[in-house]
């Protein structure tokens, strides 16, 4: 009986299979390659023409309209409490809520390097409604100005909040992605000529300075190069733009309002989170430098600045300096923000840091029940935050110090591993952010007073 073996087809049979199929996937990588190109051609040009429509003007959701209080400029003045609206980050449709504050135009009239909590917990409120803004300049929103609408009910005069467009859109900030052009932050300008109860007269700016936004986040870590300054201490390079855009805005609004008249009568007021925390840190700090030379923007005794959850900003040693006594730093123990870029890397905050009540503290015990009830009905909501992460946080800034020594040995393959691996090892990176909500920070305000601080 003849056995039948199976017989391997010889190369040259083989090869034409082969090659039929080498030469689909080369047709495969040669389309995706094409597509590739075009891709890449079509977004270029998408985004040169954004930024033409930007240096234009065109294209972008208008400035809202001006409040009856600010168009009829009969703004409230003296001392008062009034209502203001703004949006929570503890509901995942962002609806809108709204709390009371406090406002004195006697505030701005006194020692700017004396703590006054009341003005500290309007700040922490306003920082909220700068993020809150966002929303009304999305295209097809219906979402209302709130910063517009608030500073209006303190009175203020004149409300600019132009740097929000270009600024809030998806695609704008793809744009700014792909054009390299993530340091920038939205913020608000407003002026209120103010009187005290003595009868001086100031003209005051507040500065309202939105947290990270879309592709500002890569800002966030763009710490900067001090050999590129040819400097041995430099400050944080993506919040330093920011506040100098701030700056330079400023400048040309005070020149424009002091005119021959000087600005010993200015006084200015800067406040953020998070982000806009540590543009106002830096903002406010360089309105005090200029104090000491011939450009200056307001008296130093006239430089107010309160800022909430705020990163360390600088690695330059003066921070401490008197001349910087003006600015209050206020964070949560819970929230891991305010301890990056690590202390232990050279970095640190111009002006006072103040912690709020954390685990441990006299003060949590104290008022942790009023901080939650505040919460609630400020939102509507129950704190998610867990003020046990106190204790993962210090641990993880331990470990991160430890096994990443220095600010460079991050970028090492061996750095993002230890960052990576510490994060997910000790603590939940969602859970921690909850003790970074802007609402979180309004309520502990709220429940707390001066002495409930920690130095």
């Amino acid at each position: 009986m003849d056995k039948r073996h199976d017989v391997e087809p010889s190369s040259a049979e083989a090869r034409p299979s082969f090659v039929r199929r080498h030469k689909v996937a080369l047709t495969v990588l040669a389309v995706l390659a094409v597509v590739a190109g075009v891709g890449a051609i079509a977004l270029s040009v998408a985004v040169h023409e954004r930024q033409e429509q930007e240096q234009l003007g065109l294209g972008a959701v208008a400035e809202p309209g001006i409040p009856k209080e600010l168009a009829t400029s009969d703004g409230k003045t003296g001392a008062f409490t009034t209502e203001i609206e703004f949006t929570t980050m503890a509901d995942n449709a962002g609806h809108r809520v709204a709390t009371e504050v406090a406002w004195d135009d006697d505030w701005f009239f006194q020692d700017s390097t004396v703590y006054n909590h009341e003005l500290a917990t309007t700040c922490s409120v306003l920082s909220a409604v700068a993020n809150s803004e966002s929303a009304y300049f999305q295209a097809g929103s219906t979402a209302p100005a709130y910063m517009e609408n608030a500073l209006a009910a303190l009175g203020f005069e004149e409300v600019s909040t132009a740097s929000y467009q270009y600024r809030s859109e998806v695609w704008d900030e793809i744009v700014d992605f792909f054009a390299g052009a993530d340091d920038v932050v939205a913020y608000s300008v407003a002026l209120k000529h103010i009187t005290s109860s003595q009868g001086e007269h100031k003209t005051l700016y507040l500065i309202s300075i939105r947290g990270s936004y879309g592709s500002e986040w890569l800002s966030d870590v763009n710490m900067g190069d001090a050999a590129a300054y040819q400097m041995d201490d430099i400050d944080h390079e993506g919040f330093m733009r920011s506040a100098n855009e701030i700056i330079e805005d400023l400048e040309e609004r005070v020149t424009e309002e002091a005119g021959d008249k000087g600005t010993d009568d200015i006084a200015l007021l800067f406040c953020g989170h998070s982000r806009g925390a540590a543009t106002a840190n830096l903002a406010a700090s360089y309105a005090d430098d200029m104090t000491q030379g011939l450009r200056v923007l307001a008296p130093r005794e006239s430089i107010y600045c309160y800022t909430f959850a705020t990163p360390e900003v600088t690695t330059m040693p003066n921070v401490g300096d008197e001349l910087y006594n003006n600015i209050f730093n206020i964070m949560n123990p819970s929230d891991l923000v305010p301890r990056l870029p690590l202390a232990s890397w050279g970095y640190a905050r111009y002006g006072r840091d103040l912690w709020l009540p954390g685990v441990g503290d006299e003060a949590f015990d104290a008022h942790y029940d009023e901080m939650r009830a505040a919460f609630k009905e400020n939102t509507g909501a129950e704190s998610p935050y867990v003020p046990q992460d106190r204790e993962r946080v210090d641990k993880l800034v331990d470990d991160l110090g430890r096994e990443i020594p220095d600010v460079d040995d991050l970028a090492s393959a061996g750095g993002i591993a230890a960052l990576v691996h510490d994060l997910l090892a000790d603590v939940n990176p969602m859970q921690v952010l909850y003790g970074h909500y802007p609402n979180v920070y309004i309520a502990w305000m709220q429940a707390i007073d001066a002495d409930g601080l920690r130095v």
